[in-house]
């Protein structure tokens, strides 16, 4: 197991940050141009991109303490499996929030540090896109 955390502080406010999180729904709006579509049916959300979908189970929105947590069993983007998310929002000082984005996952040593760079790169993108999707609104 590997694991990677992005921690990010950004101009909106905790609840403004949590209702894009916690939406579950709607990720291409802030995870574009890499994920392409998204839509939510039961327990799963599946995310579209250019080079086809992936599912992701989805094990707790917590709406007390601002916690989304999910699984990916498989996914085409990157050379790791049984990947385990999760997305946190914590306040910051002045209406600012914090987001701790987690991965643990299943990779072979010769592409851990390849995926690791590009998974933090990923929630770099990822967190900066919610904040200009609430900054734009």
């Amino acid at each position: 197991k590997s694991e990677q955390t992005v921690v990010k502080t950004i101009n909106v406010k905790p609840d403004e940050a949590w209702k894009v999180i916690g939406a579950v729904t709607g990720v291409e709006k802030w995870l574009a141009p890499m994920i392409t579509n998204s839509r939510v049916e039961g327990d799963q959300r599946i995310c579209s991109t250019e080079t086809g979908e992936f599912t992701e189970n989805i094990k707790a929105v917590d709406h007390d303490s601002m916690v989304f947590s999910y699984e990916i069993p498989r996914q085409h983007l990157m050379p790791i499996e049984n990947i385990v998310g999760q997305m946190k929002v914590m306040p910051a000082e002045e209406d600012q929030s914090t987001i701790q984005w987690n991965w643990k996952f299943d990779v072979e040593e010769e592409n851990e540090e390849e995926a690791k760079n590009n998974l933090a790169m990923s929630g770099e993108m990822g967190i900066q896109g919610i904040e200009n999707l609430i900054l734009q609104n």
